[in-house]
């Protein structure tokens, strides 16, 4: 008791209680030793080996963390009314569903590569959105994508959505890719006919659209051409129309009934000798036709891109998204289509 008491006195109490602590450890240390001793006391049989195996590393799974894969948001745009259009890479043959204020706004599904695109059906008010996505494999495996996007909308029709993608682990700064002024204007998408029509030195034509007349219930096909005087268009093998080219455009109705099966409509340019200068075709089938139910059917040309087919068609680029929506089975990345694509135009909107 006595060498207690001068030992606290000589001692801070926080080393008092150290010394206390390894002196409590020690002890435990030789039980140990002591318990060890006992059991080397017994015999112990070792089996012999033959044979001497290289060890296999050991496999570590990688947690849902690390296997879950962040979305790659290629397109993110949002046209002042509110409609939405996003497009991307995901897992492939997964469920996508987009988040906003924990509802469900858009559901679609990605293809066998992973590529996806999204319209949700209801346009954004006016105010803040963040959206999230969660992913559904096959195997109802759920991962939600590390990346959100952030959208500002004024419900103004003159003000250009603000739209940022967001890490929503906040490892990494916020990357505005829609605003004012970062947004194409329109003053320099205006690829009009013009463009198309700008004179060349050699003779050129081109299918640029096709529709069906219910009340003749034929094919009415429109388009350019130059450096020729007439145009004859029809279905291969069987009788064809003609027309006169009248500032670069024509439009004939071509006879003869679309089958159900494929159909190569064709048109050619003549010069003035009836020699057959150009010729331009598409292949169409009754589907197309009846997909289209009534609408007009734009042939994409090289070169093109839905921005510049929606303000010439449809007189404001941004409607564009409403050809996405129109077209979901053959857009998997508005900035990406292909010449000889067909799609179908919504109605122009006085």
């Amino acid at each position: 008791m006595l060498i207690k008491i001068r030992f606290s006195m000589k001692f801070p109490k926080v080393i008092y209680f150290l010394i206390t602590g390894a002196i409590t450890a020690a002890l435990a240390l030789f039980v140990v030793f002591y318990e060890t001793e006992i059991v080397d006391d017994k015999e112990i049989v070792v089996p012999l080996v033959k044979k001497v195996v290289d060890a296999k590393p050991i496999e570590v799974k990688p947690t849902r963390e690390e296997t879950a894969e962040t979305i790659k948001l290629e397109v993110v745009r949002v046209r002042p009314d509110g409609s939405l259009v996003i497009a991307g890479k995901g897992l492939p043959n997964s469920k996508l569903e987009i988040i906003s204020n924990s509802e469900v706004i858009a559901v679609t599904t990605s293809d066998k590569i992973g590529d996806f695109v999204a319209v949700p059906e209801k346009q954004l008010k006016g105010g803040e959105y963040f959206l999230s996505f969660r992913q559904t494999t096959k195997d109802n495996v759920v991962v939600i994508a590390k990346k959100s996007v952030a959208i500002n909308v004024t419900g103004n029709q003159d003000d250009i959505p603000i739209v940022a993608i967001v890490d929503s682990q906040g490892k990494l700064s916020a990357k505005v890719i829609q605003a004012p002024g970062l947004e194409k204007k329109e003053g320099s998408n205006k690829d009009d006919k013009n463009t198309n029509t700008k004179v060349t030195k050699e003779p050129q034509i081109k299918i640029l659209a096709i529709s069906h007349d219910s009340k003749v219930g034929q094919l009415v096909l429109s388009g350019i051409a130059f450096n020729g005087v007439q145009v004859n268009a029809g279905f291969t093998g069987k009788e064809t129309s003609s027309t006169k080219i009248i500032n670069g455009e024509w439009t004939l109705s071509i006879p003869g009934k679309l089958i159900a099966g494929k159909q190569k409509v064709f048109s050619v340019l003549l010069g003035k000798n009836g020699k057959v200068l150009r010729e331009d075709s598409i292949i169409i089938t009754g589907k197309n036709i009846e997909n289209a139910d009534g609408k007009t059917l734009i042939i994409v040309q090289k070169g093109d891109a839905l921005w510049n087919i929606a303000y010439q068609r449809l007189g404001l680029g941004y409607r564009y998204i409403d050809i996405v929506k129109l077209n979901k089975n053959k857009i998997k990345n508005p900035d990406l289509i292909y010449p000889k694509q067909l799609f179908i135009i919504p109605n122009k909107i006085n």
